[in-house]
């Protein structure tokens, strides 16, 4: 049988050598189950933290059949104050007014391709978006703008990561990235605006554009720079309690 299988996370590791891909064609004896597959690559079955068949949450002895598309995703690892099955916390920054005079709101379709990207190619990626929040904000009175204004800042602070979509200066983006900056969170900033002091001073990374982000997060590197910044946190705490 012919199965498709792509491989996440850490789990790129084992593709095959030179492989630049991670989504593969791969033929099995039948009858066949998940865990085949996972040997296939050579993968420890211990280091598949969760196997989707078609779109649904299996386990390693779940039959397999001709044109399944399996995906394979290693185990999700935090800092101190993130618990090992809580799912990635991402907040979505971005230009809403930008250097608008009147009042109406900037194209918000980059919000749904940075999402789309993030489900696609992390696991347990909870995307918090400020426009699905308050789709009408716009309308807001001065003081639940102002209060609204300050709740998304302290949220970016308290996510895991910021992805921050700033085609041009962006006042409240800005905010939201400081606030994830100093608490010590990682800022992914998709700017051309690469000699603007707060793009380069508070990004971890900076991309030209989504497409370039995609490609990051699709290669791995944006789980492992979580992992990384999880780590540093936790490791600052226990000396901070020692």
């Amino acid at each position: 049988m012919k199965i498709a299988v792509k491989l996440h996370g850490i789990l790129r590791d084992y593709r095959p050598a030179n492989a630049k891909i991670d989504l593969f064609e791969i033929m099995l004896d039948e009858p066949a189950v998940v865990r085949h597959a996972v040997e296939y690559f050579g993968i420890p079955p211990k280091s598949v933290h969760a196997a989707f068949l078609n779109d649904e949450l299996i386990g390693l002895d779940t039959p397999l059949h001709d044109g399944d598309h399996l995906r394979l995703f290693p185990p999700v690892v935090g800092g101190a104050d993130r618990l090992a099955d809580r799912p990635w916390r991402v907040f979505v920054a971005g230009i809403m007014q930008g250097s608008r005079r009147e009042n109406h709101i900037d194209d918000q379709d980059y919000r749904r391709a940075i999402g789309t990207c993030l489900r696609s190619h992390a696991i347990h990626v909870e995307v918090v978006d400020p426009f699905e929040l308050h789709p009408n904000s716009v309308d807001y009175g001065d003081d639940d703008a102002r209060q609204t204004l300050i709740d998304l800042a302290n949220a970016a602070g308290q996510a895991d990561a910021v992805i921050a979509y700033v085609p041009e200066a962006s006042m409240g983006t800005a905010l939201e990235m400081w606030e994830a900056y100093h608490r010590g969170r990682p800022v992914f900033t998709i700017s051309p605006m690469i000699h603007n002091w707060v793009v380069k001073g508070l990004s971890a990374r900076v991309f030209a554009n989504i497409d370039e982000f995609d490609a990051f997060v699709a290669s791995g590197d944006f789980e492992r720079v979580l992992r990384a910044a999880g780590s540093a946190s936790h490791t600052a705490l226990a000396m901070t309690r020692s």
